[in-house]
């Protein structure tokens, strides 16, 4: 988000269409009520007055937070328009109490269409706090979307600068309210100013209390945010590394156990899945939840039931000492543990195209990168993949750019992606998919504008428009620091029996970084939850 003084921004607008006179009454009184302080709420009975009132909030550059639209006066087709003029609106598709299931099979087909983001069912008396629940979710999402009125951290830097992106992306994925202002812009310049500092070394991050941070390390960073960045004293009962949902989960699932537990994150809590615009099919969330929402949620639960969770230890081996297991990290300190659960994961490979090299962490992106999203509005994006998150992030990047261009080197999708995100792709006005296609080349000046696409079959290149390449092609597991007598494959993921043990004994392996492992979010953490209880029997053992 471009930070902006807050002080005089209007209200953000809560629209809604309900052409029932009673029902639309009540649909009012609630939402003015709830949310009148905060947003301007405007009510219309029909889609033809909608339309005009949104036409006439776009030419006022209105920020439209959600829009309300009663199923049976076409408010699905309505909906669908709106991303259009209002591309980071919520948009919900009001239904009668009951309707969800009698429609069931017309409500699936918009919402695989992406007509509508969920849908929420009408107030049925005042204080209907499950209306208020779907529209406060809706809201929410928004306002992470937007940044938060109110941030507890400010972040002067530059958007060319592969610094200010990764401490941007890493306030963005632990759920931390931040905003963004150029160090050239008045309002940045102005700021630093008022800090006593200079904008020769970006980004300056400043603090709720006053602090300033001027070119921090991500772990200073996250270390001024109350981040523990050490290992506590005497000996774990099992000690995690990696941060993603196998981890979170062997974590939460240890700790509340009465395990003394520690989780070694190196960078950002969620692994890959933390990057995922909206995770739809993971179990207990029919609306979706974005990875980082999930990754946040976890972190939480873990650290309340007692878990040292260690940012920023960069893991570089692991020995055994009689019945302990020393987890080494790289600046020379040691964790030693009864235990050890593995749970690095997968990095997904860099494309092998020199001059994209220059664009890394600016324009070009490995990963979904959310947090850079505002810079693809009304413009063009280049994804490549062909697996779920792949699909993700080109659904979430389709709201705000004029057009997403997949590339998919096989001639499927079939096989690497689930069948929900085809549909939604097909359905997608303006997402192209194109099959047997690479990127082999890119340029522009201080950020990427465009990328030479090959046809692997015919040989022939096109040039793409690209304000930003997010590739989420192939993985690895970096598992090279480990010591040779831990057994893995060719290609480097851990090799474990079926209680998910090692070759070494007490050390465990789950998730994305296991062989044979199945590559979704929800199959590591039940992996992560699962390993616990062969922890027990091991330390029973010894």
């Amino acid at each position: 988000m471009e930070l902006r003084p807050v002080a005089d921004d209007p209200p953000p607008v809560i629209l809604a269409v309900d052409p029932e006179a009673a029902t639309r009454e009540l649909l009012a009184a609630e939402l003015v009520g709830r949310y009148g302080h905060a947003y301007r709420v405007e009510v219309e009975s029909s889609v033809i007055a909608a339309r005009a009132r949104l036409r006439r909030l776009r030419d006022e550059r209105a920020d439209v937070a959600l829009v309300l639209a009663d199923r049976r006066c076409g408010g699905a087709r309505f909906l669908a328009e709106v991303p259009r003029d209002h591309p980071d609106a919520r948009r919900g598709l009001l239904l009668a109490w009951g309707e969800q299931r009698a429609e069931r099979e017309e409500l699936a087909r918009s919402m695989a269409a992406k007509e509508a983001d969920y849908f929420v069912n009408k107030p049925r008396s005042s204080r209907d706090e499950q209306f208020h629940r779907g529209v406060t979710e809706f809201l929410d999402e928004w306002s992470r979307l937007r940044g938060r009125r109110g941030p507890v951290v400010e972040v002067i830097g530059e958007h060319a600068d592969p610094a200010s992106h990764e401490v941007v992306d890493l306030l963005h994925r632990h759920d931390v309210p931040y905003a963004f202002a150029s160090a050239t812009s008045t309002y940045g310049r102005e700021r630093l100013a008022a800090a006593g500092v200079g904008g020769d070394r970006i980004p300056v991050l400043l603090l709720w209390d006053g602090r300033t941070l001027v070119a921090p390390t991500l772990v200073e960073a996250a270390a001024a945010l109350g981040a523990r960045t050490a290992p506590g004293a005497g000996v774990y009962d099992v000690v995690i590394i990696g941060g993603g949902p196998g981890g979170l989960a062997a974590a939460v699932y240890a700790s509340s156990e009465g395990l003394r537990t520690a989780l070694v994150e190196r960078s950002a809590m969620g692994g890959q899945a933390g990057t995922s615009a909206m995770i739809r099919n993971y179990l207990g969330f029919p609306r979706g939840i974005s990875g980082a929402e999930l990754a946040t949620r976890s972190f939480e639960q873990a650290i309340q039931f007692g878990t040292e969770v260690i940012y920023g230890g960069h893991v570089a081996g692991l020995r055994t000492d009689g019945a302990l297991r020393i987890v080494q990290l790289a600046d020379g300190r040691e964790i030693p543990a009864r235990s050890v659960i593995i749970a690095t994961g997968v990095t997904y490979r860099h494309l092998d195209v020199p001059s994209l090299e220059r664009f890394t962490g600016t324009s070009v992106f490995y990963g979904s990168a959310l947090s850079e999203v505002p810079h693809v509005i009304g413009r063009d994006a280049v994804v490549v993949g062909g697996g779920n998150s792949a699909g993700q992030a080109a659904l979430h990047l389709a709201r705000f750019a004029r057009r997403v261009t997949v590339l998919v080197r096989s001639s499927s999708l079939a096989s690497s992606m689930s069948d929900y995100l085809i549909r939604e792709l097909a359905a997608n006005a303006n997402i192209d998919v194109r099959y047997g296609a690479e990127v082999v080349d890119g340029d522009g000046d201080e950020l990427l504008e465009h990328v030479l696409v090959r046809d692997r079959a015919s040989g022939e290149t096109a040039e793409l428009p690209a304000a930003g390449l997010f590739v989420l092609v192939g993985a690895e597991p970096h598992t090279d620091w480990m010591p040779a007598s831990l057994e893995r494959d060719q290609w480097g993921y851990v090799v474990t029996g079926a209680s998910f043990e090692t070759s070494i004994p007490g050390v465990f392996a789950v998730g994305d970084v296991r062989k044979d492992s199945v590559k979704r979010v929800a199959s590591a953490a039940g992996e992560g939850a699962m390993a616990v209880p062969q922890v027990h029997r091991h330390l029973a053992r010894t």
